[in-house]
């Protein structure tokens, strides 16, 4: 078999405060990115494979600690077809300012999710 395409989706981050969307986008994004260039089963040439899309769904800073939620979907790819909408992870982060917070709790808790996500896209291949 050849390697698992995956496409980075949509990085939801609505429920981010205004100021914090764009870090915490970019941290979801990066955290997907290099679990598909960390792992030799999987690439970003497109083919057959699975679309990843996460939605930031808490985000809580509080002086100098963060924490947050993400759910996630996988997708098969290039025809849409759902195989989880149930992924779920949070994180939380301390000791720095607002914006280095939101990207290390978002990107720790988007770094997990797609440690789950890995198995059940190589488990699930075509």
């Amino acid at each position: 078999m050849g390697k698992i395409y995956v496409e980075v989706g949509k990085m939801d981050v609505s429920k981010a405060p205004k100021d914090y969307a764009g870090p915490a986008g970019t941290a979801m994004k990066e955290a997907v990115e290099a679990a598909i260039k960390g792992d030799s089963a999987l690439t970003d040439k497109k083919g057959e494979g699975y679309t990843i899309r996460m939605t930031l769904t808490e985000l809580k800073i509080d002086g100098s600690s963060a924490s947050c939620k993400l759910s996630g979907e996988l997708v098969r790819a290039p025809k849409a077809e759902m195989v989880s909408t149930s992924i779920k992870n949070g994180a939380s982060a301390s000791g720095g300012k607002p914006e280095a917070l939101v990207k290390d709790c978002v990107g720790a808790a988007a770094e997990a999710m797609i440690k789950k996500i890995i198995p059940v896209m190589k488990a699930q291949a075509r």
